[in-house]
């Protein structure tokens, strides 16, 4: 039977995704190896087995596949908090939200070093917040409607806050990055009391309205 103009479509799409999975893997396995400063992107295409021009058709540059890393960590952290039951309310879950981001680095301690090098190789600082903070400010208005007779003061911006939590959370990174060791715990510690600080001050601005 032959296929409709669509199916086949459909197959070079699936195609083209597969291919991208494959160099992103591959690129994770060749930055932890080598290093992100040492990897190139010959090696990673040679290690995806793909040609170097479908490896660049996918990641123009090394920074873009740390974008992507940290894109993907982050929706990844969303997805284990934005609908848990047992997390009740919105503070609670932006809470949650950063400590499995920190959770996360953890676990891959060495690959969190070099693709934040990819970063700041690629950009200076992680371009990829505000692809992600629409829903953290979502929930820290939910932060001040959960506080009933409260009006918040200026300084209470969900969107302000939103900016400084993310900076908080790189300022961590940035502290821990020349650590090869895995921080066991600390660098999440670290984290948690951090965003815990700057939530209760945000709390406080809308106290003090």
């Amino acid at each position: 039977m032959r296929q409709t103009e669509g199916e086949k479509q459909d197959g070079r799409t699936r195609n083209a995704q597969a291919n991208r999975e494959r160099v992103y893997a591959a690129a994770i396995k060749v930055f932890a190896s080598r290093g992100y400063d040492a990897a190139t992107m010959d090696e990673i295409a040679a290690e995806a087995g793909v040609s170097r021009r479908t490896a660049f058709n996918h990641f123009p540059a090394k920074s873009d596949i740390a974008t992507e890393w940290a894109v993907r960590g982050g929706e990844s952290a969303f997805a284990l908090v934005r609908d848990v039951d047992r997390i009740t309310s919105a503070a609670d879950r932006v809470r949650a939200y950063f400590h499995e981001l920190a959770l996360t680095a953890e676990r891959n301690w060495d690959e969190t070093r070099q693709m934040t090098t990819g970063l700041l190789r690629g950009y200076g600082v992680s371009p990829h917040r505000s692809q992600l903070s629409a829903e953290l400010r979502d929930w820290l208005r939910d932060c001040l409607q959960e506080r009933p007779g409260h009006t918040p003061t200026p300084s209470a911006d969900p969107a302000l806050a939103v900016d400084v939590l993310y900076d908080v959370f790189q300022g961590a990174v940035m502290r821990w990055l020349p650590q090869e060791a895995a921080p066991h715990g600390m660098f999440t510690a670290e984290v948690d009391a951090a965003i815990a600080l700057v939530l209760a001050g945000f709390a406080s601005d809308a106290d003090h309205a």
